[in-house]
């Protein structure tokens, strides 16, 4: 019978679960698991095993969202398994647990700019799950310190995911429902029982109104009303009382724009159109879809501006146990310009089907996080000098020695390139192209320095290879080849890029090897000396902001005070130069 088991798991839930993922990645999102495989499972004898890989299909399966890049690393004695020595190096080198330490293992990781890991692994004795939590709660931290400054919504994922031991399993949840992920991983392992899959809602024929959704609707009104229908069909199939619903759209415009604008706090929001149902009669039910022109970064903002509605109307509700649960479930998403506000008993499904609705299934939903957990973390200490700031220990975790860019430096003094190695004069190349075409005649040291810091934040990617336990990024990241010639880079390759460039433009400047989240990361980034006055320049984590918020981002780390730099950098503050003009460079 168990041998029965794994073959229905293996054709039901793992092919569903990971139908394009190889060892190395996927081209598209990983989707929920095939709910009739769990059907299938559920109806197995009570006494079969709960493999790792069957408990993960489970939870993923409940939280029905997707992850692109993903990779997919599990292991099970009777199906077929991915690369168990890279299952077996992974947990190694990422968890700190050998392979004798524990069982089974079952990891959904992203990979690249994104933090989303789910794994569940299974120990032989409680004991030993003891120290695998203790393991995964160290890795959860320090997960923490890759992101942070690079991605700071990712580090803010990782903040808020979820360590759990139940029994002999440990479940380590890095999601934007990390709260709910844990709470079926325990329930599940407490119970012995997987949850009920829900119905599968129909799917239409592809009617002219289904492909003009698909692909381009006339009639934007027309596809928020239909996008709201889809939800409200999908809702009634999860169980919500749809008997008696308010409905506003753009019948009713007076009204639309009230709700829209004065309760739901959009009106600086650049919303073209909304549809919106409400339910009556002391019900909290709320499904509200509404298209807005603008990227992410919009999208993002406006759904905070929809999570403070909930918080107060969570709060509103207080005395009303059964309401405000619901209300505390509640979320806003966004799925390619499409808004969803989801005041119903299975919000996390409806973000899913609102993006497979809208066409956007491939890239999911997005969301935030309304309640917060805290992550302990390791107490600063003080620096016994600089009272205001953490002391510095250096990482230690990496080479972090700055490349010699002296020959290039003498050949752009002599303008005889001819003696320089390949992969110097391709630096070289690349800097005087660089340089040509940002600076001009005239400008002074503040001017040239704006300029090369512009064109490095705009042009030079971050090397995401650099966060990945199963990557190693080539040495080139760390130096000015990477920044200049590749145009992708690590932190080290940034600062090296910007004081080279700096050097040729006859701008003062120095690379500070550091720290940061709390000495855990070792940093690299710049300092520029500018009418007698040093300032701190972070180019890295200034081009990140660019990459993940686009245009709007502002610099945050140019030409600032040493003060304003170590409220997230360490360093040998002895030997650095102090910053304390705060003038910006302005003299």
């Amino acid at each position: 019978m168990k041998r029965m088991f794994a073959i229905l798991l293996s054709a039901a839930v793992l092919l569903g679960l990971l139908p394009a993922c190889d060892q190395r990645g996927a081209s598209k999102p990983t989707q929920p698991a095939d709910t009739a495989g769990l059907e299938a499972a559920n109806s197995a004898p009570a006494e079969v095993e709960l493999s790792c890989t069957l408990v993960m299909s489970a939870v993923w399966a409940e939280l029905g969202i997707g992850i692109p890049e993903a990779e997919t690393l599990y292991n099970d004695p009777d199906v077929e398994t991915t690369d168990q020595e890279r299952l077996a190096a992974y947990i190694e080198g990422a968890y700190g647990l050998s392979e004798g330490e524990w069982e089974g293992a079952s990891i959904v990781r992203a990979t690249g700019a994104s933090a989303i890991e789910l794994a569940v692994l299974r120990f032989a004795s409680e004991e030993a799950a003891r120290h695998g939590e203790d393991c995964l709660r160290d890795y959860l931290y320090s997960r923490e310190g890759d992101f942070t400054g690079y991605a700071p919504e990712q580090a803010r994922l990782v903040a808020d995911g979820a360590v759990s031991r139940q029994e002999t399993y440990v479940g380590l949840f890095i999601c934007e429902d990390s709260g709910q992920a844990r709470s079926i991983f325990e329930e599940i392992i407490q119970t012995g029982e997987l949850p009920e899959p829900p119905e599968p809602t129909p799917t239409p024929e592809p009617t002219q109104d289904v492909v003009e959704k698909l692909y381009g609707v006339r009639d934007p009104q027309k596809r928020v009303v239909e996008l709201l229908d889809a939800l409200l069909a999908d809702c009634e199939a999860f169980g919500d009382d749809m008997s008696s619903l308010e409905r506003m759209d753009r019948g009713d415009p007076d009204r639309l724009k009230a709700v829209m604008e004065e309760e739901y706090g959009l009106a600086d929001y650049p919303w073209t159109d909304a549809a919106i149902a409400r339910g009556t009669n002391g019900s909290v039910f709320e499904i509200a879809v509404m298209h807005i022109d603008g990227d992410l970064h919009v999208g993002m903002d406006a759904v905070e501006e929809l999570n403070a509605y909930l918080d107060a109307k969570e709060e509103a509700y207080a005395r009303f146990p059964t309401q405000a649960e619901v209300l505390h479930e509640a979320m806003a998403v966004w799925s390619d310009g499409f808004i969803a506000l989801l005041v119903c008993n299975e919000p996390s499904f409806m973000g899913h089907f609102l993006s497979v609705h809208s066409g956007s299934e491939k890239t999911g939903f997005s969301t935030m996080r309304r309640h917060m957990e805290e992550v302990p973390v390791p107490s600063a200490q003080p620096d016994p000098v600089y009272a205001d700031r953490e002391k510095f220990t250096p990482p230690g975790k990496e080479d972090m020695s700055i490349y010699d860019t002296s020959a290039i430096r003498a050949a752009w003094t002599a303008g005889d390139p001819s003696g320089l190695s390949e992969d110097d004069r391709a630096v070289y190349d690349a800097a005087r192209e660089i340089l040509g075409e940002i600076l001009t005649d005239g400008m002074d040291d503040l001017e040239k320095e704006e300029a090369i810091y512009r064109w490095l934040v705009n042009h030079v990617d971050y090397d995401w290879r650099h966060q990945d336990f199963m990557v190693q990024p080539p040495r080139s990241s760390y130096e000015p080849y990477g920044g200049l010639v590749d145009h992708t880079a690590v932190c080290l390759g940034y600062a090296t890029s910007f004081q080279l460039l700096c050097d040729l433009a006859g701008v003062e400047c120095i690379t500070v090897v550091g720290a940061a989240f709390h000495s855990e990361e070792s940093h690299g980034w710049n300092m520029v000396r500018l009418n007698g006055n040093w300032y701190c320049v972070d180019v890295t984590w200034d081009a990140n902001g660019r990459e993940q918020l686009g245009g709007s981002y502002k610099w945050r780390y140019f030409n600032i005070t040493s003060d304003e730099m170590a409220r997230n950098h360490q360093w040998d503050y002895d030997n650095v130069p102090e910053a304390t003009a705060e003038d910006r460079g302005q003299g």
